[in-house]
């Protein structure tokens, strides 16, 4: 379309400084060339307005299409069953600690060279013993 209109226009300018069609029996032909230079001129110069990008619509952009997408299913997991185990009654070995203080004589004695007079001095045993008990049915 463009194309057509830009040969149209250079057609008519080429024809338009033509100067036998100017001189055509015309008492004022030089007067009415440069008339019809100067309407060619508009015409050529009013045609390159309008086809310039200046003057061109401006682009259309159009939006990027809109997915429309189902929401992810996102599934729960299984609840934590707690299987329990039940232990029947029975007995059982448990250590009893015991610890024992005690206050024993010490006799006197030499120690790194030095005399250490006889003293009471308290004794600490730690110690204990198994014992059976029993234990009542629970769940584990």
């Amino acid at each position: 379309m463009r194309k057509a209109l830009v040969v149209l226009l250079i057609g008519a300018l080429a024809v338009s400084l033509l100067p036998s069609t100017a001189l055509a029996g015309d008492p004022h032909a030089v007067r009415n060339r440069w008339t019809g230079v100067a309407i060619g001129a508009a015409v050529a110069t009013l045609g390159g307005l309008l086809l310039s990008p200046l003057w061109a619509p401006p682009p259309v952009v159009a939006a990027p299409p809109v997915a429309h997408t189902r929401p992810r299913v996102v599934y729960a997991p299984p609840p934590v069953v707690d299987y329990r185990t039940w232990i029947p009654s029975h007995y059982e070995d448990r250590w009893v600690p015991v610890t024992e203080r005690q206050r024993v004589w010490v006799d006197g004695h030499h120690e790194n060279g030095w005399w250490v007079p006889g003293h009471w001095q308290e004794q600490v045993r730690n110690g204990g013993y198994w014992t059976r008990v029993w234990v009542e049915g629970y769940y584990r």
